[in-house]
C-alpha cells in the first residue's frame, strides 16, 4: 500500500514537473513566428492562396495546463480573377484555451475570444462564380464520407447516443468582434450590400446557462436603396449535450431609409422566444410580436417532426389598426371617399394548422369597420392545391368604400381631335383564364346584407366551385325587395376562348323600391318576375355582347313607367287636332299599367320582341322591335288602343281616340332616344268622319229624310 502510494505521489509529481516544464521551455525553445512562411506556404499550396501574416504570434502555456494564443495582422488574398482587395484580414486576435478540465472532467474551457477589424469581402463575378467557392470541400469527398458513415452505421441511434455520449460541456468567457466589416459584390446583378461597423458581443458562455448575445451593424445597399442599422438583442441557453438550444427575450431592430422602401423610411421590430429541440425535433416560437408600419402583429408557432413528416400549429393575430393610416405611411394614400371613417379600423385573428401537404385555418376571425368576417379555409395537395373555405360577413356596404366624385374641371374649348375607333378589340380581359384553369375550389360564403350601388341583398348565399377551368357559381341566392333572386353562372375556360353561362331567375321583386336605391327615383314601379338562359363567349365586353345567345321571360304587374311619355304625346295630339293649347307641363308623365309581359330572345347580341303586352285601366299595348346591343341601337314599335277618352286638362273635353290603334315609336342610339306617336292615320279617320257628316248634312237638307246617312266614304 505505502508503496503504491509512492508512485502515485511520485506520478502527480513527475506528471507537475512536466507540466512545469513545457510551460517554461516551450515557449522559450518553440517561437511560432518561426513557422509563420511554412503556414503561409501550407496554405498556398491548399488553396492557391497568399496568406500574410504581419504581426506576431505568441503563444504560451500556463499552468495548470492552459494555452493563450495571440495573433498580430493576418490578411487572405482573394481568389484568382476577383479583385486586387484581400479576400479577409483582420488586425488582430486572442485565444485562451484551459486543456486540463478537458482531460479530467470532459469540459472544453474556452476563454475570451477577440476579433479586432476584420474584413471579409464575398463577391460573385459576371460568370456567377463566386470567390470563396474554392475553399468548400469537394462533392467527392463529401459523397465518400456519406457513403463511409452508412457503411459503418454511424447513422443509427446507436451512433448518434454514444457522440452525444463524448460531446464535452462547453464554456468560453465570450466573444468579442469589434468593428468589422462584411460586403457582398453581386456583379451579375450591379448589387453591392455592406455591413459596416459590426459589433458582436457574446458575455461568459457556459452550457445550460443564459448568456448576453448582442449584434448590431450598420447596413448600406445600392440595389434595392437602402441604408440604416441592425440591431439583435438575446439570452441564448446552449446544451450540445441535450441537443437544446434556447432564445429567449430575442429582439431584432431594423431601422432603415431609402428609396426602396415605400414611405421612404421604416421601423421594424421582431421580437419572440424560440426554442429548438434536437432530440425532439421541435421548433417552438412564442411570444412573438413582429411591428412595422403602424401594425403590429401577434403569433406562436410550434413545429414536430421535424426530420420525419413536419407538422405545425399556430396562432396570428393583427392588433387594431387604420388600413387608410398604413396606406399613407406606405406611401400609396388612399383615395378620397365618399364616407370619411372608411378604412379607419381592421383587425384579424386566426389559428391554423397542417404539415408539408396542407394547411388548415380552423378559426378566422377578421374586422373592417363595421364588417366582420368568420369562418374556415383550407388548402390541401400543394402541388396541385385543392382550396376550400365556409365563411360568412354580417354585412358588406361596398358603397361605403365608394369613392367621393371628383372635382369638375372647366370645360376645355379646345376642340377634342376624333380618332378612328380600331375593329380589333384591345380591351383588358375579363377573365383569368391560367388562373381558372388550375384553380380547384370549393367553397361557400353567406352574407347577411350586400350593398352594392344602392341596391341592397340580404341573406346571400353563394356557392363557388372550380376544377380544371370550369368555374361555377351556383348558386348565388338572396332576398331582394321583397322578392328573391336565383342566379347559377358557369365560366367554362377549358378551350381557348372562354364561354359563360347564365341562368337567372328573379321572382316578386319590388322594381320601384329597387330603382329608388339605385337612382334615387322610382321610372318603373311593378312586381317584377324575370328569368334569363343566355350563353355567350368570349374574354372583353364588346365580344360577350356581341356573341351573347338566349331567352329572356319578363312579367311585371301593377306597375307604371314614368318617362314612357305615351298619354302625354296623345295629349298633345288631341290638341292640335281641336287646335287647342298644348297641355300643362305639369301633368305628370306616368304610363300605368296592370300587367307588362313578354318574351326576348337574344341572338349574336341583338334583342328581338314580337309578343310584348301590357294592360291598364286606359289602354291596352303591344310591342315589336329589336335592340341591337353591340351597336347601341333601339328600334321598337307600340301599338296603343285607347280604351277610354283622353282629356288635356280638368275642363277640356276628351277627343274620339278611343278603340283606335295608335303606332308608338322608340328609335334612335341608347344615348339618344327618341319618342313619337304616329297619329297620322287616325287624324285622317277623324277628318274623313267630319267630311262624311257635312255631306250627308247638306244631302238631309235637300233630299229629305229618305238620302240621311246615304253617303260613306
Amino acid at each position: 500500500m505505502t508503496k503504491l502510494l509512492k508512485i502515485l505521489l511520485w506520478s502527480v509529481a513527475s506528471f507537475a514537473v512536466i507540466i512545469l516544464l513545457a510551460a517554461i521551455l516551450i515557449p522559450v525553445f518553440v517561437n511560432p513566428n518561426d513557422y509563420k512562411d511554412e503556414i503561409a506556404q501550407q496554405v498556398f499550396q491548399k488553396t492557391g492562396r497568399t496568406l500574410t501574416i504581419d504581426g506576431d504570434i505568441n503563444l504560451s502555456i500556463s499552468l495548470p495546463l492552459s494555452v493563450s494564443l495571440e495573433l498580430g495582422k493576418v490578411e487572405l488574398s482573394n481568389a484568382k480573377g476577383f479583385a486586387d482587395k484581400p479576400f479577409a484580414k483582420m488586425d488582430g486576435a486572442s485565444l485562451y484555451v484551459a486543456i486540463m478540465p478537458l482531460l479530467t472532467a470532459n469540459q472544453l474551457d474556452i476563454g475570451e475570444i477577440k476579433l479586432n477589424n476584420m474584413v471579409l469581402n464575398l463577391i460573385k463575378n459576371k460568370a456567377g462564380k463566386t470567390n470563396w467557392a474554392d475553399l468548400g470541400a469537394s462533392s467527392t469527398d463529401t459523397t465518400e464520407k456519406s457513403t463511409a458513415n452508412k457503411a459503418t452505421g454511424s447513422g443509427t441511434d446507436t451512433g448518434q447516443s454514444s457522440a452525444q455520449a463524448s460531446i464535452p460541456a462547453i464554456s468560453v468567457q465570450g466573444l468579442t468582434i469589434k468593428d468589422a466589416q462584411i460586403s457582398w459584390t453581386d456583379e451579375q446583378n450591379n448589387q453591392q450590400i455592406t455591413l459596416s461597423k459590426a459589433n458582436i458581443n457574446i458575455s461568459e458562455l457556459i452550457e445550460d446557462k443564459p448568456f448576453k448575445l448582442e449584434i448590431a451593424t450598420l447596413l448600406d445597399s445600392n440595389n434595392p436603396n437602402i441604408k440604416g442599422s441592425f440591431k439583435l438583442t438575446s439570452s441564448p441557453v446552449i446544451s450540445l449535450s441535450k441537443q437544446l438550444f434556447k432564445l429567449p427575450e430575442t429582439l431584432l431592430t431594423l431601422d432603415v431609409t431609402g428609396s426602396a422602401l415605400p414611405g421612404g423610411a421604416n421601423k421594424t421590430t421582431l421580437g419572440g422566444n424560440i426554442t429548438f429541440d434536437g432530440q425532439k425535433q421541435q421548433l417552438d416560437i412564442n411570444a412573438m410580436k413582429l411591428s412595422s408600419y403602424d401594425m403590429v402583429v401577434n403569433g406562436q408557432f410550434l413545429a414536430s417532426q421535424l426530420d420525419q413528416t413536419p407538422q405545425f400549429t399556430g396562432k396570428i393575430s393583427v392588433e387594431q389598426f387604420s388600413p387608410k393610416k398604413l396606406a399613407a405611411a406606405l406611401g400609396a394614400a388612399m383615395p378620397a371617399m365618399k364616407q370619411e371613417k372608411a378604412l379607419s379600423s381592421a383587425d384579424a385573428q386566426l389559428t391554423f394548422s397542417g404539415d408539408q401537404n396542407k394547411l388548415n385555418i380552423s378559426s378566422l376571425t377578421a374586422n373592417l369597420d363595421d364588417t366582420s368576417l368568420t369562418g374556415t379555409a383550407a388548402i390541401s395537395n400543394f402541388q396541385k392545391p385543392l382550396y376550400g373555405f365556409d365563411l360568412k360577413l354580417n354585412q358588406l356596404n361596398l358603397d361605403y368604400y365608394a369613392m367621393a366624385a371628383p372635382e369638375k374641371k372647366p370645360a376645355s374649348k379646345t376642340p377634342v381631335a376624333q380618332t378612328k375607333k380600331s375593329t380589333t378589340s384591345t380591351a383588358a380581359p375579363i377573365f383569368p383564364v391560367e388562373t381558372l384553369r388550375s384553380l380547384n375550389l370549393d367553397g361557400k360564403l353567406t352574407i347577411g346584407q350586400f350593398i352594392a350601388g344602392g341596391a341592397k341583398m340580404s341573406n346571400v348565399v353563394i356557392v363557388l366551385k372550380g376544377k380544371n377551368g370550369l368555374v361555377q357559381l351556383a348558386p348565388l341566392k338572396a332576398d331582394l325587395y321583397k322578392g328573391n333572386i336565383n342566379l347559377k353562372t358557369t365560366i367554362d375556360a377549358r378551350n381557348n376562348t372562354p364561354r359563360l353561362k347564365i341562368i337567372n331567375e328573379l321572382k316578386g321583386v319590388q322594381i320601384g323600391d329597387l330603382l329608388h336605391d339605385v337612382s334615387g327615383s322610382q321610372e318603373m314601379t311593378g312586381t317584377a318576375n324575370i328569368t334569363a338562359d343566355i350563353t355567350t363567349l368570349g374574354n372583353d365586353k364588346d365580344r360577350l355582347v356581341k356573341n351573347s345567345n338566349g331567352v329572356l321571360k319578363l312579367l311585371v304587374s301593377d306597375g307604371h313607367i314614368k318617362k314612357l311619355d305615351i298619354i302625354n304625346t296623345l295629349r298633345k295630339a288631341q290638341a292640335m287636332l281641336k287646335g287647342q293649347a298644348a297641355p300643362s307641363q305639369a301633368q305628370e308623365r306616368n304610363t300605368k299599367f296592370s300587367e307588362l309581359k313578354g318574351t326576348f330572345n337574344i341572338k349574336n347580341g341583338v334583342v328581338k320582341n314580337n309578343d310584348l303586352s301590357s294592360k291598364s285601366p286606359i289602354m291596352e299595348l303591344t310591342g315589336a322591335g329589336y335592340a341591337d346591343l353591340p351597336k347601341e341601337y333601339l328600334d321598337y314599335t307600340l301599338k296603343i288602343k285607347l280604351l277610354n277618352s283622353l282629356k288635356i286638362d280638368k275642363n277640356s273635353q276628351g277627343t274620339d281616340f278611343k278603340d283606335k290603334e295608335i303606332p308608338y315609336t322608340i328609335k334612335g342610339k341608347f344615348s339618344e332616344l327618341k319618342e313619337e306617336a304616329n297619329i297620322s292615320r287616325v287624324l285622317e279617320d277623324q277628318a274623313k268622319k267630319k267630311l262624311e257628316k257635312k255631306v250627308n248634312e247638306k244631302l238631309e237638307e235637300k233630299l229629305g229624310d229618305k238620302f240621311k246617312g246615304l253617303l260613306k266614304f
